[in-house]
Parts: C-alpha cells; structure tokens; sequence
C-alpha cells in the first residue's frame, strides 16, 4: 500500500468517493432510482477495485483478475460509463506532471459496445472514447487519441489472431494509446462467453477437401497438405477410438498437431468458388451459404492445427475439438463485472489467477419476485423442437389462465422454437415478446415487463464442459474424460452444467423490470417468473442456485405438465412476427412453402392467402421478410409449380 501513495501523485486517478458522488447524482436525479446505503458501498467498492487494478497496472504486478459480482439493476454497465467519463475529465484536467490513464472495456456484442461509447461520450460532452469492432473499425489514430477503446470479444479475437500466431500490431494499437499502455481493463460479460471452442468434424473435413479444385492444389500445395496430414490423423485416431472402444482421447497437445500451415490465401480463394455451379445450380444464395460452410470448416482446422486437440465420438460421428480463453488472462489491468459471478464455475477453475470481490450485503431484495416452478422430463433443445406443439398449446393454456390483460411477457426460449411462443393476442394480454438463448445476455429491451416464461433450457453437451474444463485447467489425460474429477468434486463437467444452466436462466430473468430498484431497501416491482426445471437433483441444485443469487425470491410451485392430455388453444392466425422469427432464424438457403404449412399448420386455403401476401412487394410482411435477408420465388407453372422462400447468407 505504501508504494501506492505515490502512485496518487504520478496518475490521474479517480477518486472513490467522487466516482460515489456522480454515479449517486446520476442514478437519483436522471434515472429516478433510490441510492441506499448497500448501494453506495457496493459503488465505492467499483471504483476502489478499478483503482486497485490501474495501479497493479502501473507497477508492473501479474495480471490478476478481479470479479466484481453487482446484483443485477445495481448500475453495473452504467457505473463502467461513468467511471470511465470521470477518467476522461481527470484525464484532461489533471496537472502536467500527472499521467493520463485509458481505459479499454470489452462488450459482447457490437450493438452494446456502441452503445456504451455513446453514453460516454455524452456524459463526458465530447468525444473520449471510440468503439472497434467489425462494423466500426477505428482508425490507429483514433485509438491513439481515445482515453476510452471499446471491443467486443470478436473484436479482440480478431485483433489477437492471424492464421499462423499472433497479431501484435492491432494489439498493441488496442492497449496503448497516447498516455502510454492502457491499465484497465473492463470486462462487462460472464466469463461463461469467453471460452472459444473448436470442433471439425470427419465427414465435414472431407467434404471441404473434395471441392479444393485441381488449380488451387498446384496454387496451395502446402496447405492442401496440411489439410490432408489432418484428415489421416483423424482418420487414425478415429480408427483407434473405435477398436478399443474410446469415446473421448487426447489427439495431440498444443504445440504437437502433425501440421501446421496459415490457410488465409487458400480460404480466400475458395471462398470465390461458383459452389452453386459445382452442384448443377445458378444460385447465389447456394454460393454463398455452400462458400461459409467450408470456410468454417478450414477455420476449425485452422484452430486445431494451432492448438490442443481431442478426439471424440458422438452418435456415430467423430470429430476433432479444442478450446482456448478468447481474452486472455494477461490483460492490462482487468475487471470483471459479472452478475452471475456466484455461481460460476469458471472463477473457481481459474484458481489463484483471480480474485473475487465481496459484494456488500442487502444491495437488492427481491422479496416481490414470485418464481413459479414446475418440473418436467427432457426439456433440451432437441426435446424441446420435437414436442414443441403439445408442449406450446399446453403453455398457452395454462399462461393464459393466469396472467391479466395489462400483463407484459417475455419467454425465453430456443433459436428453433421461438416462432412458435404465444401472441399477445393468443394470451390476451397488453405484450408479448419472445428471446432466444444466446440472444438475451444484456439486453435491456424488456426491462419494463413485468412477467418471464423460461421454458427449455439451454443444455450444453460433454464436450463442452471438457473444452472450458480443459482451457482454464490445462489438459488432461485421457483417463480424465472417464472420471472427471477436480478437487472434492467428483464429476467437474456436470458441475459446470449445473452451474451454466443457473447462470443463464438468471441472466434471462434479469431483463424484465426485476432489475429496476424502486426503493431504499433494494426491492423491484412486483414480478413473475415462471420456470420449468429437470426432475431429480439436478433441477433441486439449480433452483438452489437460483435463490442464492435472488435473495429472498417467493418460490411457489406451478402445476404444470408439458407433456399432459393434449390441449386444443385457438392462435391468432400467423401473424407478420411469427414468420417473420421463423425464417430469421433459419439458415441460408430455401425453405419451401410445403415445410411453411406445416410449421405453422396452415389449411390450403390458408397458405394460398400467404403466398398472395408474399407476391405482394409493398406489404408489411414481405418488407420486414426482405429487410431479413428474405425474398419469395417461385418455380414452374400450373401444378407443378413450386413457391419458397430464399434467405441470403449474411
């Protein structure tokens, strides 16, 4: 502490208790939201650890994480935009001996990182920070000039790697800026999203190959080598695996694959492919979904040749897979701020590498949250898309019958199934919204609705569980994937399933107004939550988690089976929304209207009144369809005629 005092007097740094001062004014007078006491201290606590890590920076200490864990609706993202707008003042009003300190802060998604550099720039009233990612891509002298950088994860991936290693220079121009290296670093995201996996499968590899044209062999023949090396090592481990009877195996360590190769020139040339072509076609669409396709694959083969490597066997499909931290954990001066830290795993995985922050007491009470709780079978992703009918009329059914007219909803459900949740006007009530898994983390479109349907969770396989395992841990030995053990767990990848589910259905919970404070004591305004967890010990542990990071939440239970006497509920037709949804969420190519009609059960008289609304340019479905990628076609004449819809790649 006694090197820290003259620290003080060489940076720039914001005091604590000013940080406490503005971010209160801000959250009392332009947000109408009630400071107490628990709050101010968890706020003092955020800047003490931001100036604890500028100053570890400074010195030239190890990395250490640091994990603030705010409730969530505490002022996590909004504290990060005004501590980092109070830096930017200090930062131009300090004395000329003083030393100014930037900031970078890493957002998920590009919408967020934009969004947190407009809110700073307008709290500060000129413009101190700058967003870089690959809708915005910073200039050098930007990021030179900007006291605060803002990236996504993707951002940072892509800065961090090239095809062969490391790409210090676009590094280096995100970490340092005209006051020297950057010393914080703030992470507003679970850790959960910061394990990068790599999978490529057998058939796929091979697949890939088969369409290398002869020309691109002799332009590229180190690299189609490599990609040949690659799939007889697999195809040998593959081979082992199945003799003795292997699920999982250690293929190779890092710094050990039978080949290595930068594949940037070859992936860009077979992105031109006329794939279309190839396959009897003249279609663009074809091309581009077919050109993405192989070049993911040649993107994991890439990975794989770079890094660990294990083989396993799902079904009858044997694949090669690896994982790494997509932020590293040599990041200048970092901060984590995580919501679900308490129940996250990976902290723990990370061992003395990083420090969790104590949270004062009694910051949030959610004593007016009702979860509503039911119990059921099988209730993955796959479960959930082969019983969605029955399941969803036996939802609406039953949600209808609770929920008054003025009631706001949000369910929370999977990428497939999302077209298929009830209308406003199949509930009847004021709103109705659906999100998907992968697509709700830190949004706050919801934050006025007053109820949530978490219904299908979102499961991750064993292999993942290995790969996050294997990224904060190093890799095991291959008698690991048999007995998964770590420290007094017994079984580490079920644990991190446990944990991954609770952390996501309290991410999901958190966007409805939950997490808006209406009084000193922490409390939200009354809200319902309701739930469908595994039977047995699983779904018991999760629950238990829950409550641990809602305090006082009213748990009741919900009688409500999924998979009961089948229920008939009338539906408001097929709404612009809902096909909308359905086909954004679908992948690249054409969906024909037969598989329309029975998606959404459309009589014939019913699908012929869509197609006419589709051959219809100017109609408000038709626009919103193509505003996704969409366009409607159609083949042929008289009977044999054939009408879809084409969805562009991306």
């Amino acid at each position: 502490m006694t090197a820290y005092i003259g620290l003080h007097e060489q940076y720039a740094l914001v005091p604590p208790q000013t940080f406490v001062e503005r971010f209160t004014q801000r959250w009392t007078e332009e947000f109408d939201m009630p400071a107490s006491e628990p709050l101010r201290k968890l706020w003092r606590t955020m800047a003490n650890t931001y100036q604890q890590s500028i100053m570890s920076t400074a010195q030239g200490q190890p990395s250490r994480w640091r994990v603030l864990q705010p409730p969530t609706g505490s002022g996590k993202t909004m504290g990060a935009v005004v501590y980092s707008g109070l830096q930017a003042e200090h930062n131009a009003s300090a004395a000329p001996c003083a030393k100014p300190v930037g900031i970078m802060i890493v957002a998920r998604l590009k919408a967020q990182a934009d969004e947190v550099v407009s809110d700073i720039n307008a709290y500060v009233g000129r413009q101190v920070a700058v967003a870089d990612h690959t809708d915005h891509r910073a200039t050098r002298e930007r990021l030179w000039a900007s006291d605060v950088v803002v990236i996504t994860h993707a951002a940072y991936t892509s800065a961090k790697k090239t095809l062969s290693g490391f790409s210090a220079g676009r590094w280096h121009d995100l970490t340092h800026w005209r006051g020297g290296r950057r010393l914080l670093t703030i992470v507003d995201e679970a850790l959960a999203n910061v394990v990068e996996h790599s999978q490529l499968k057998l058939d796929e590899l091979s697949r890939t190959i088969g369409h290398i044209t002869q020309e691109m062999r002799l332009s590229h023949p180190t690299e189609v080598k490599a990609l040949e090396i690659l799939r007889e090592s697999m195809l040998s481990h593959a081979a082992a695996n199945d003799r003795f009877g292997v699920g999982t195996a250690l293929a190779w360590e890092a710094g050990s694959s039978p080949a290595i190769a930068d594949l940037t020139a070859l992936r860009a040339d077979m992105r031109n492919l006329r794939y279309d072509k190839i396959n009897g076609k003249d279609d663009e669409n074809e091309r581009q979904r077919l050109a993405q396709r192989f070049d993911k694959t040649l993107a994991s083969a890439e990975a794989l040749l770079d890094q660990y490597a294990f083989m396993t066997l799902q079904g009858v499909q044997h694949s090669l897979n690896s994982s790494a931290l997509t932020v590293p954990l040599e990041l200048p001066g970092p901060v984590v701020l995580d919501a679900t830290a308490g129940v996250d795993l990976m902290y723990d995985l990370m061992e003395d590498r990083a420090d969790i922050i104590p949270t004062p007491k009694g910051v949030r009470d959610y004593s007016n949250v009702t979860l509503h709780v039911a119990r059921t079978e099988r209730i993955g992703k796959s479960a959930m898309e082969e019983l969605a009918g029955p399941r969803f009329a036996a939802l609406q059914a039953d949600i209808s019958s609770r929920l008054s007219p003025e009631r706001k909803v949000l369910f929370c459900v999977h990428k497939n199934v999302e077209h298929l949740v009830p209308t406003h006007a199949d509930l009847g009530v004021a709103e109705a919204q659906a999100a998907h898994w992968g697509a709700v983390d830190g949004t706050n479109a919801f934050k006025d609705f007053d109820t949530a349907v978490i219904f299908g969770l979102p499961f991750r396989d064993h292999v993942w569980g290995t790969g996050v395992f294997f990224a904060l841990q190093g890799v095991q030995c291959d008698d690991w994937h048999d007995n998964p053990t770590w420290k007094q767990h017994e079984n580490v990848r079920e644990l991190l399933q446990r944990r991954h589910l609770a952390a996501s259905i309290i991410q999901a919970v958190g966007r409805v107004r939950l997490r808006k404070v209406i009084d000193e004591q922490g409390r939200c305004a009354s809200t319902d939550v309701f739930i469908v967890l595994p039977k047995g010990e699983r779904g018991t542990e999760i629950l238990e988690y829950i409550r641990q990071e809602l305090p006082n939440v009213s748990v009741q239970s919900w009688a409500f089976e999924p998979d009961g006497p089948k229920v008939r509920v009338k539906l408001s037709g097929l709404p612009q929304e809902r096909l909308v949804t359905f086909m954004s969420n679908r992948n690249p190519g054409r969906t024909s209207m037969s598989v329309i009609g029975r998606e959404f059960g459309l009589k014939p008289q019913q699908r012929k009144d869509l197609q006419k609304v589709l051959r219809d340019e100017n109609h408000p479905t038709t626009l919103a369809l193509r505003t996704a990628g969409v366009i409607y076609g159609s083949e042929g004449k008289g009977r044999g005629a054939k009408s879809f819809l084409m969805k562009s790649a991306a």
